[in-house]
């Protein structure tokens, strides 16, 4: 004689599809589109400007170079106390353009340099956003083929 149990189902896996999918479409809201908050936090790029005028003397990095914070990028020779200055990094990251050459003029506020900083902070969300909407999908064909 066979047995029949009377077992009743839940609901977890079309809650957790729900909230990996949420979780996912915030990601992909953070990761791809971010706002201005965001982008202060986290820049694609950071400009060094040159804080007074004066003509570069010395350039340390090269285009595409791996730095690190704290690291001179270039020397200037002051035009107006015959000083000379550093201009260091402001984080780790890597060049992405060297816009002064040795021996040109540079005046206050000249951007000198691009840094594409090393932030984790958009790989990790791209990641999060593929991988929370794979579980949603999972959550939700298993949902469907159990119910």
């Amino acid at each position: 004689m066979a047995r029949r149990f009377n077992v009743k189902g839940t609901n977890d896996f079309i809650v957790w599809a729900v909230v990996l999918f949420a979780l996912g479409l915030w990601c992909i809201k953070d990761g791809w589109f971010p706002s201005q908050a965001t982008l202060d936090r986290h820049p694609h790029e950071i400009l060094v400007k040159a804080d007074q005028t004066g003509s570069v003397k010395d350039v340390f990095v090269k285009r595409g170079e791996l730095i690190r914070a704290e690291q001179p990028i270039v020397r200037l020779a002051l035009t107006e106390t015959n000083a000379e200055q550093l201009l260091k990094a402001p984080s780790q990251g890597e060049v992405g353009g060297m816009l002064a050459e040795k021996g040109a003029l540079i005046s206050r506020g000249q951007t000198v340099a691009t840094l594409i900083p090393e932030d984790t902070f958009y790989t990790f969300n791209h990641s999060l956003a593929f991988l929370s909407l794979l579980g949603a999908l999972i959550c939700a064909v298993i949902h469907f083929l159990v119910r």
